[in-house]
């Protein structure tokens, strides 16, 4: 089953039109598994608190760190990334807003895919909209006796 997980709250946008630079995704493959020999996590992913806290990832208590890229994304440009398990992740940048004053804060809309060829689609499509440089998180694509989740974080230029 796949899931979407949102770290960041919804809140009412005023447009600010587009944004003038292009935005870097980044892409964090994490492999989380449930072991009886106690629980570990990768040094490069012990910046992600909800690990440790939040629904599914306490269900495991080890998480290894896969793979990582950062990848610039270009307003209505899809942009695939090859997974691990031979899925394709394609994201593409729907929009970019700002939200009003006093304290501004640059949000970025954002389709996202999980396929495979010559098979259904296994996350048809998820649309997110998420503040800059917060985390949200796609889930439930099992892996060598675990779970595949994606950490995607968007920044400015």
């Amino acid at each position: 089953m796949a899931f979407a997980l949102a770290c960041a709250s919804v809140a009412s946008l005023a447009s600010a039109g587009p944004a003038k630079s292009v935005p870097t995704l980044e892409i964090r493959v994490i492999h989380a598994t449930q072991s009886d020999g106690g629980a570990a996590i990768d040094a490069d992913l012990r910046d992600l608190p909800q690990l440790t806290r939040d629904q599914p990832f306490v269900r495991y208590n080890v998480y290894k760190l896969l793979a990582r890229k950062l990848q610039a994304l270009e307003e209505g440009k899809p942009e695939a990334y090859g997974l691990v398990n031979g899925r394709t992740l394609q994201v593409t940048l729907v929009d970019v807003t700002t939200t009003s004053a006093p304290h501004p804060d640059r949000r970025y809309h954002i389709r996202a895919a999980i396929g495979e060829p010559g098979k259904q689609a296994f996350l048809k499509l998820l649309e997110v909209t998420a503040s800059e440089g917060q985390p949200f998180f796609v889930g439930g694509q099992t892996y060598e006796g675990g779970t595949l989740f994606l950490e995607l974080v968007l920044y400015g230029t």
